[in-house]
């Protein structure tokens, strides 16, 4: 059976981050170098890539870091998992994290960090229709949800799954209520106190949980 391994928010004394670029605008590339480059006080409590790239190595739809929209949301069709219907959001405001399908976002001053991902899994509860439980594509996914009390939970599956097992497992186990796929095969997660997992693909953004 499946098993995820999973980070939950303390929302109290944690906050949640995005990075993709250093201060010089290079990427950081892997978790291994951002972490040398901002842990030094040791505040990383959880980190993971965090969304799909195109070939350029930069984020295939929107990204906002530090209030600043890098990329733009990409309403665009195409192949491949991230143009799977609907794609999603995650996205802070403040202290709170939202994760809504593309249709019902709306950019909006004020929102710190933002991801856009596909597909939705779950969405108000309910698992997304076009996930079929027989699907035959199975790989490492990794994922974002949001607990029908509020709370952030990062996911990462054990072992290769299919969209359908990820979120009910997610949905059934952790009660998640909104879930957003973040990536697939590559996908790696750091936790505190845990080795920095070895990378063989470069990651472009990514998602830390740190102290406050």
């Amino acid at each position: 059976t499946l098993t995820l391994e999973s980070y939950r928010v303390g929302a109290q004394k944690e906050r949640i981050a995005m990075y993709w670029q250093d201060r010089h605008g290079k990427a950081w590339g892997s978790l291994r170098s951002l972490l040398a480059g901002i842990d030094g006080d040791g505040r990383v409590q959880m980190a993971m890539n965090g969304g799909i790239y195109d070939k350029a190595y930069a984020p295939l739809g929107l990204y906002i870091e530090k209030g600043v929209q890098k990329v733009p949301l990409n309403r665009a069709s195409g192949g491949g998992n991230f143009f799977i219907r609907p794609g999603g959001v995650f996205y802070l405001q403040g202290e709170r994290a939202k994760i809504v399908s593309i249709d019902k976002f709306k950019p909006t001053p004020g929102i710190d960090y933002a991801v856009q991902s596909g597909p939705m899994l779950i969405e108000n509860g309910t698992i997304n229709w076009r996930l079929k439980p027989s699907a035959g594509s199975r790989k490492l996914r990794n994922g974002v949800g949001i607990t029908r009390q509020g709370q952030v939970i990062f996911m990462l599956s054990d072992r290769e799954t299919n969209f359908y097992d990820f979120a009910c497992y997610a949905q059934s186990t952790l009660n998640v209520r909104q879930m957003l796929y973040l990536d697939g095969t590559i996908s790696k997660m750091y936790q505190k106190g845990g080795s920095v997992p070895w990378q063989y693909h470069p990651f472009v953004t990514m998602i830390t949980v740190e102290r406050k």
